[in-house]
């Protein structure tokens, strides 16, 4: 098996791709590696993720190793992620090709594929930190994660061809790391007092009997239903702003997963951004408030574009067994809406106690408003979760949000 390296990356190009020229100088760049480079280089790639400028085009070539790069845990994870992507990237391509970057060539023995270098790219987190609104944030993600959804399940796929696509995209072992990491590990786990403060009230909610029930339902739900094909590690980190609008990378973990999972996630980060705008320092109040208005704005667009798009996508191609049926339609976005806010509980839930903490929060500077800004997004999941089967539209998910903060942040703050 061949590493890549810097020394090596051209002639192995060349001989992959022979159409690339090599009798002219190219810049070959290790994302990451320069501290200066644009946001999000460094958040999170487990890949050997290399950068080519070259005069036959601009592009970017992963290799997934066994000892990846950059991982919290140490682990190994499984080198065939990269053509776990690339199958991914070619379905989406057919579906959603303005979101997706396209393929140059692709080398499964190495665990290597090449795309096209997508100019500008910034990631949404931390646009959002920046305080940079995203107008089209919530309506382009909604299409994005509707049409990816339907297009890849069983109510538009002949049945062979669904069947297929449950066994090609089992990815047994990263999707492992979710069934785990999201929804065991740190339910349960002792925080850090400097971090939580009175760590006994929120041991409570950990430990109630009824949260750990509906825990552990989602997760039953995470490993055994298999809508569509999901990314699985869908947070605002994988989610990019270019020239050309909005972009989704980094498809490894992708499997057969359930049709909320992706659409909770995303919506876990917007919480989080939400949570730390409530106690980061702004301006003025009406700076803080635009803030949050926009981040409830763009969780009601995700949404709606999402129930808009899937029903456009069922009314036009769904199979004739199922295309006049409008209330199993509506009962399915239905239970896509309660599990999302189930997912958007727990994926957040995870993600802010988790040790490496969340950017959202470390841009808090003073460490008891960061404190209570974590302390209160937890108390929201938990209330999230239990209230998640009420929910009927996305406006109850935010009329929620908003009750929470009014009624339960002055007993956050009082400590």
């Amino acid at each position: 098996m061949i590493i890549i390296t810097k020394d090596n990356i051209i002639p192995y190009i060349k001989e992959h791709y022979p159409a690339f020229d090599d009798t002219k100088p190219a810049t070959v760049t290790i994302m990451g590696e320069d501290p200066q480079a644009d946001e999000g280089e460094g958040d999170g790639h487990i890949n050997y993720v290399f950068k080519i400028l070259s005069p036959s085009g601009n592009f970017v070539l992963k290799q997934g190793l066994e000892d990846p790069r950059n991982l919290h845990s140490k682990r190994t994870v499984a080198a065939y992620r990269n053509n776990i992507e690339v199958k991914t990237l070619k379905i989406l391509e057919k579906i959603v090709p303005e979101y997706v970057p396209y393929i140059v060539f692709e080398d499964p023995e190495n665990h290597v594929f090449m795309m096209e270098f997508i100019e500008n790219l910034k990631a949404v987190r931390f646009q959002l930190i920046k305080e940079n609104q995203i107008p089209e944030l919530g309506p382009e993600t909604g299409r994005f994660l509707a049409r990816s959804s339907f297009y890849t399940s069983e109510y538009y796929l002949p049945r062979s061809e669904f069947r297929k696509m449950q066994s090609a995209f089992e990815n047994t072992e990263l999707r492992q790391i979710m069934e785990d990491g999201i929804f065991l590990t740190r339910f349960g786990a002792d925080l850090d007092p400097d971090e939580y403060g009175n760590w006994e009230r929120f041991r409570a909610v950990s430990d109630d009997p009824s949260c750990q029930t509906n825990r552990l339902e989602l997760r039953r739900t995470f490993m055994t239903h298999s809508d569509c094909l999901i990314h699985s590690d869908f947070h605002t980190s994988n989610v990019f702003l270019s020239d050309d609008g909005i972009k989704m990378l980094d498809f490894e973990f992708s499997f057969m997963g359930p049709f909320g999972y992706d659409l909770g996630y995303f919506t876990g980060s917007l919480i989080a951004a939400y949570c730390a705008a409530c106690f980061k320092p702004y301006p003025t109040e009406e700076d803080r408030t635009q803030c949050k208005a926009y981040l409830l704005s763009t969780i009601k667009m995700l949404f709606d574009k999402y129930n808009k798009t899937f029903t456009d996508c069922w009314n036009k191609d769904a199979k004739e067994e199922y295309k006049n049926q409008d209330g199993f339609l509506q009962l399915i976005l239905r239970d896509v809406l309660q599990d999302a806010a189930g997912y958007t509980a727990i994926t957040n839930w995870c993600r802010t106690t988790d040790i490496f903490g969340l950017p959202e929060y470390m841009n808090i500077e003073d460490p008891e408003l960061r404190k209570t800004a974590m302390a209160m997004a937890v108390l929201m999941d938990h209330q999230m979760i239990l209230s998640r089967k009420t929910f009927e539209t996305v406006d109850d998910m935010i009329d929620m949000i908003i009750h929470f903060e009014k009624t339960f942040l002055p007993l956050i703050i009082m400590n």
